[in-house]
């Protein structure tokens, strides 16, 4: 018996084959609307690069976002000025922020996220190469979620930046 030749990606005839391919679409859009958002809060071109680097070497899916000042922090977090679009900028779910930084240091955004109503438990990681021990109390006491240093090792680093978006972005789950 000769059977007729199957196009690829044909699934007629075939309900398991055509349930895979509406399997994987499926997923497929999910992981689309589902991706999360990192914002950096970084002014460093090369401390933008190794961050850039690190979050593609996760292996964990998101759109990282960066803001070069404090001032285009609150403008990014507030949706306002070039960042209005939040199809474009969307809201993040988790945010890396440097301490010294041009217009707004980062414990001036620190104490700006905390003081809005609805980003009371936005996670906040200082990232900083700031060890004083008053850069470090006082993020604490503006109400930081994770101190993180930045460590000159890149490898180290990358590790400690997969750590926090697998558990900001993949483990954690925060109320609706």
């Amino acid at each position: 018996m000769r059977r007729a030749k199957e196009k690829v990606g044909d699934d007629s005839g075939h309900p398991f084959l055509a349930r895979l391919n509406w399997q994987a679409t499926r997923t497929a859009a999910i992981l689309a609307v589902s991706v999360k958002t990192v914002l950096l809060v970084e002014d460093n071109e090369d401390d933008i690069f190794i961050m850039k680097m690190a979050c593609q070497r996760s292996g964990i899916p998101h759109h990282l976002s960066v803001a070069v000042d404090g001032d285009a922090a609150v403008e990014y977090l507030s949706g306002t000025g070039k960042f209005k679009d939040r199809a474009g900028h969307p809201f993040p779910d988790v945010v890396f922020l440097d301490i010294k930084m041009p217009k707004r240091d980062g414990h001036e955004v620190l104490k700006w996220i905390r003081d809005q109503p609805g980003m009371k438990n936005l996670p906040v990681v200082m990232l900083t190469g700031s060890v004083q021990p008053s850069d470090i109390d006082r993020a604490f006491e503006l109400g930081v979620t994770s101190y993180l240093k930045k460590v000159p090792c890149p490898a180290e680093f990358g590790q400690a930046v997969r750590i926090i978006l697998k558990y900001w972005l993949d483990l954690h789950i925060t109320p609706r």
